[in-house]
């Protein structure tokens, strides 16, 4: 069969083998962030529905999966924000009803999980990575260009909900722009909206491969030393810089 919605599986440098399914038409996103590897959004929404065929989904994650070797995670991910998928909680339930083995990953802007429809639908995956990469409203909007009346509060109230909501494991991910979310005040604001989501273990990432915006550049290694030492304390962290 010719997959259209399920690739991989990949090495992932944080999943191990992962397995990679992709809910919604490139480029259907809640947000325009400048790394963005999928390029720029063309689709700017955060209209939940059903975007592509849900049974063509099932049957390219079944006849896959009878073919390979068990991936350490299948990862919701790919070409745009995949909770925006109003199908997204059946798709999950079929992997944990008929291939229970298999661990389930949600890669998310965020910007849903203080849905209570949407912690619903994913209540069964094991774990989630959501992102955060403003630390005030400033940069919110220069690195994520939200749907327009979005906001950092309202990002940042979502994923304290989530988090008082869920028993999964969640690694929050942080994206570091040089220039841009990277001053000393910015990582002071950073820590205190990271103790206020209490995730289990926390990700420092930086450009690894190029973006929307041509002239963004990676965080320097002692950025992202600095970003450590002002987080550990908090929750576990990991460094993936560029590779």
């Amino acid at each position: 069969m010719n997959r259209k919605y399920v690739f991989g599986p990949i090495a992932s440098r944080r999943l191990g083998v992962s397995l990679g399914v992709d809910l919604v038409p490139a480029k259907t996103c809640c947000q325009d962030c400048i790394y963005c590897e999928a390029k720029a959004t063309t689709c700017h929404t955060i209209e939940r529905r059903s975007y592509v065929d849900i049974h063509r989904v099932l049957k390219e994650l079944d006849e896959t999966l009878k073919t390979i070797p068990r991936p350490d995670f299948i990862t919701f991910s790919g070409a745009g924000e995949p909770t925006l998928n109003a199908d997204i909680g059946r798709v999950i339930a079929f992997i944990k009803s008929h291939y229970p083995e298999c661990k389930v990953c949600l890669l998310t802007n965020g910007m849903l999980l203080g849905d209570a429809q949407v912690q619903k639908d994913v209540a069964d995956a094991d774990m989630v990575i959501p992102s955060l990469d403003a630390s005030n409203e400033e940069e919110y909007q220069a690195v994520n260009h939200p749907v327009a009346g979005e906001t950092l509060a309202k990002l940042v109230s979502g994923l304290v909900a989530f988090r008082q909501n869920s028993v999964m494991k969640i690694a929050l991910e942080i994206f570091v722009a040089p220039g841009i979310n990277d001053s000393p005040a910015s990582i002071d604001r950073f820590a205190e909206l990271v103790k206020r989501i209490a995730p289990d273990a926390i990700q420092l990432n930086t450009l690894d491969r190029p973006g929307v915006v041509k002239d963004l550049l990676p965080a320097p290694p002692e950025t992202l030393e600095k970003f450590r030492k002002a987080l550990e304390n908090i929750a576990p962290v990991a460094i993936f810089g560029p590779r």
